[in-house]
């Protein structure tokens, strides 16, 4: 009995660190939005990133870069882009 009990915990041993060794990869995602204010063009772009690395099966560093802060001169609008870091796991 002591024989097959150790065997289950080395099993056990085995699985964890095998998870432990996983790969993860950082990347960054580009989110864009538009909104009648800076802040809401913000949220917009911030929500669009973090569901494109939701998608890919990542989950978000919450570190974010605003790439571009500008009012669209044709509609009046707020236009940002961001990029967001990712990491997803193997």
């Amino acid at each position: 009995m002591h024989m097959k009990t150790s065997g289950v915990i080395a099993s056990v041993a085995l699985l964890c660190s095998a998870s432990a060794f996983a790969a993860l990869h950082h990347y960054q995602v580009i989110g864009e939005g538009l909104g009648r204010s800076a802040e809401e063009a913000y949220e917009a772009a911030s929500y669009d990133a973090a569901r494109k690395c939701y998608l890919s099966w990542g989950h978000s560093t919450q570190e974010q870069t605003i790439l571009v802060e500008e009012i669209q001169p044709d509609t009046g609008y707020w236009y940002v882009k961001l990029s967001e870091g990712c990491i997803s796991e193997d």
